[in-house]
């Protein structure tokens, strides 16, 4: 019992949630990140808008990255049944016909991409 009358008067003791003081924030801090994040929102609108849904960082020199030639394409890709594709790959001067399944995957054919339909 004076176990319990203890653990009360600890709880009666302790600061309510939410019961703090107030903020020292100033009004001037708070409208000052308002207004900057106001702007980024604007200028980030007008980005999207000029590049037509797309920024293209490489422009605003941000990316100062250059971009190399890709060595593995998708020529075409067709749904065959509803858990199989196949896939026309090409990596370095060879086209790849890959089936892939629920089971796997598998080269079906691989020839140079100069040579002719056999």
């Amino acid at each position: 019992m004076a176990g319990l009358m203890l653990l009360a008067a600890g709880a009666a003791s302790a600061p309510r949630l939410a019961g703090g003081g107030a903020l020292d924030i100033s009004l001037t801090r708070i409208v000052a990140a308002l207004v900057l994040c106001l702007m980024a929102a604007a200028l980030a609108a007008i980005l999207l808008k000029r590049g037509g849904g797309r920024i293209d960082l490489s422009r605003l020199g941000m990316l100062r990255r250059t971009v190399r030639e890709r060595r593995i394409a998708v020529i075409e890709s067709r749904r065959i049944s509803p858990h199989a594709d196949l896939c026309l790959l090409r990596c370095d001067g060879d086209e790849y016909l890959i089936l892939s399944s629920a089971t796997g995957q598998q080269i079906v054919r691989a020839r140079p991409v100069g040579e002719g339909a056999a």
